[in-house]
């Protein structure tokens, strides 16, 4: 178990991340040039989720819970890139 201060860097970190996949995944381009937009969606996306990963493993249960609880964001932004890829590489 790590402290609860740890922990609470790797929420912050996660939370922030993970909402800047969110605003960027919302961007619409007049150019629907959408290939660096989706990357940066999805790359933040994945480094959010290796925050809320760790602080699930080393955390206790309610930690555990809202590590999930965040991580379901994950699904709008690939479902987002999924929809959007095909027209944009």
């Amino acid at each position: 178990m790590q402290t609860p201060q740890r922990v609470g860097w790797l929420f912050g970190a996660g939370v922030t991340l993970m909402t800047l996949a969110l605003v960027l995944q919302t961007v619409t381009l007049a150019s629907g040039d959408y290939r660096i937009i989706l990357l940066v969606a999805l790359a933040l996306t994945l480094v959010a989720d290796g925050c809320f990963i760790a602080a699930f493993v080393r955390g206790r249960l309610g930690v555990r819970c809202l590590s999930v609880l965040l991580m379901l964001p994950t699904v709008f932004v690939v479902a987002d890139f999924m929809r959007r890829a095909p027209h944009s590489f």
